[in-house]
């Protein structure tokens, strides 16, 4: 048996020698190998939450899409599609001083891996973009767009939830300020209400779009309330006197009027807002004085202030600058002397005390004073104080309180009775003789 086996033993060696070459001929000519190259093809990355759980983030700079070489059987790699290629990188093999990581590629029909074909990467690693992952919480603000109609106002804003949760790359979160939402309230007479998209904003209102950027929710609900507005004028008076030499010169309103909303019968009722002037004491000032109040507190609790309630009023103190004008009486006007009266002025000059205004430093001249005497109401002989009506030039204040002038008044028909009497004893006394 063993004799058998050895027997021609060179003979069998080179059979079996041209049979493998006869096969590999054989095969190469009826199924030959070949090769094909599939371009954009998409790199997988798995295991990626061995990043993520460390809050890291990453973004791929190279390699997301790589060309892959394969070659086999022409019968086999004919039939390969570019959906058949597999390519991966695994994230847990990347390390901390690493931004590479390799690709590996496979052939898989039918949920198997085709071992009868070798597939090359053109593109060995994926190169990633690695950085700390943070979280923060940014507020959500309103941008109203449009007006609502004639005499309405929105009053009042609420959103739900007021605040959203943004996570992303540290270098991307640092820079978003807040969270932006916008709707339009035109023509609105009552309230307004919807959804709106959110948008993310840096601190000069750039809006933000990054898709490394997890938002905690997208979208924000939101309810305007619009309402009836009135406008009304302030009013303020003073009580007290200033401190002697001064005096209150004017008093001023950071704004003259408000926009008051509320019940409605109250409302309609509402002319204006009164400060009792007993809230506004100058007694012994002599320098200028802020008052401020809050408007919420003179107005029916049903209504309600827009905006600012606070309002500024500030009472302006000056020094009393005041002339002393001799003023010659033969320069009065005398208007209404009766018919058969006369006069004459006893007094041959009168003094006018002038105030001056704030900011007037130009002292007055009697030339620029007039002054009037009705003498109507006299009618008969004798000696009166007759008062006086000073008008003053623009800048000017009359300190001088019920001016008069001491006259003679003379009846010229007692002084007629008086000669003919006279007369008439003159010749009776002539007679007598």
């Amino acid at each position: 048996m063993k004799e058998k086996m050895f027997k021609n033993l060179s003979l069998k060696i080179l059979s079996a020698v041209f049979a493998v070459v006869l096969w590999t001929i054989i095969v190469n000519i009826y199924d030959p190998t070949t090769s094909y190259t599939f371009s954009n093809v998409t790199v997988q990355l798995i295991n990626t939450e061995s990043l993520t759980d460390k809050n890291y983030s990453y973004e791929v700079v190279e390699g997301g899409k790589i060309s892959v070489y394969v070659s086999g059987p022409k019968s086999v790699v004919t039939n390969i599609k570019a959906s058949d290629i597999v390519a991966t990188a695994d994230l847990s093999k990347i390390s901390a001083f690493a931004d590479y990581v390799d690709i590996h590629v496979s052939v898989v029909q039918n949920g198997q891996v085709l071992n009868s074909v070798e597939a090359t990467p053109k593109t060995s690693a994926v190169k990633l973009s690695i950085e700390n992952r943070d979280t923060k919480t940014v507020n959500v603000v309103t941008n109203v767009t449009g007006n609502p109609a004639d005499g309405h106002a929105v009053v009042k804003e609420s959103l739900n939830p007021a605040s959203i949760k943004v996570t992303g790359p540290s270098s991307v979160i640092d820079t978003i300020s807040y969270a932006g939402i916008s709707y339009d309230v035109t023509g609105a007479t009552g309230d307004v209400h919807g959804d709106a998209d959110i948008h993310l904003y840096d601190d000069d209102a750039n809006e933000i779009k990054d898709e490394s950027i997890d938002m905690s929710q997208t979208s924000v609900s939101y309810t305007a309330q619009v309402v009836r507005f009135k406008n009304v004028s302030i009013e303020a008076q003073t009580s007290g006197t200033p401190k002697d030499g001064y005096r209150v010169n004017s008093i001023t309103y950071n704004k003259n009027q408000v926009q008051v909303y509320g019940d409605e019968n109250a409302l309609n009722n509402l002319e204006k807002i009164v400060i009792p002037a007993s809230n506004i004491n100058v007694e012994d000032l002599s320098e200028d004085r802020v008052f401020k109040f809050s408007l919420d507190n003179y107005i029916d609790k049903s209504l309600h202030i827009l905006n600012n309630s606070r309002v500024e009023i500030t009472v302006k103190i000056v020094p009393v600058s005041s002339d002393k004008i001799v003023f010659n009486t033969s320069d009065i006007k005398v208007v209404g002397l009766n018919t058969g009266m006369s006069y004459n002025f006893i007094d041959k000059t009168i003094n006018i005390d002038v105030e001056r205004n704030a900011d007037n430093t130009a002292t007055l001249d009697a030339s620029r004073i007039t002054v009037s005497a009705s003498l109507s109401d006299y009618t008969t002989s004798g000696e009166v104080n007759v008062k006086l009506d000073v008008k003053l030039p623009e800048g000017y204040t009359l300190k001088s309180k019920d001016l008069t002038v001491k006259a003679e008044l003379k009846s010229n028909n007692s002084e007629t009775k008086a000669e003919e009497t006279a007369t008439k004893a003159g010749t009776t006394n002539t007679t007598e003789r």
